[in-house]
């Protein structure tokens, strides 16, 4: 169960509820969908700093969307709020568990540390990759 509203939050669902009054209840459906279309929207794009990056497999530009219960959903932000995250990288990081057998955060650091062994590999083949004033006489 969500939080109770504070105050500020109560007065604008009353107001929104008197307004829905005055609406038919297909007009009310009509309407909340429409809301709800425009939420999902501006969440679609996700934070800015993951607005087209690139991940392990190619740009992350499709988005995925479900619903769940109210109770699932609480549950959910209670235990992203606990491994300080946000909801879009869990289900990102779920959705990459059952596809690939492993989390979309793994893949990155697989593919980060695949990037420093592939470097330390160049190194030791054809050696420092400093300039010749850096050198010590």
């Amino acid at each position: 169960m969500p939080a109770p509203l504070n105050r500020k939050e109560q007065a604008i669902a009353d107001q929104i509820r008197a307004l829905l009054a005055q609406l038919p209840p297909d007009g009310v459906t009509r309407v909340l969908a429409d809301v709800e279309e425009h939420l999902y929207a501006e969440d679609d794009q996700g934070p800015a700093f993951s607005r087209g990056i690139a991940g392990p497999l190619g740009k992350l530009e499709h988005p995925l969307k479900t619903k769940v219960d109210e109770h699932t959903h609480a549950l959910f932000l209670r235990q992203c709020a606990m491994q300080n995250t946000d909801a879009s990288n869990e289900l990102r990081n779920c959705v990459y568990a059952i596809v690939h057998g492993k989390s979309y955060d793994q893949m990155v650091i697989e593919k980060l540390s695949h990037a420093v062994q592939r470097t330390e590999a160049l190194t030791k083949l054809i050696g420092s990759f400093g300039a010749p004033e850096s050198e010590v006489r």
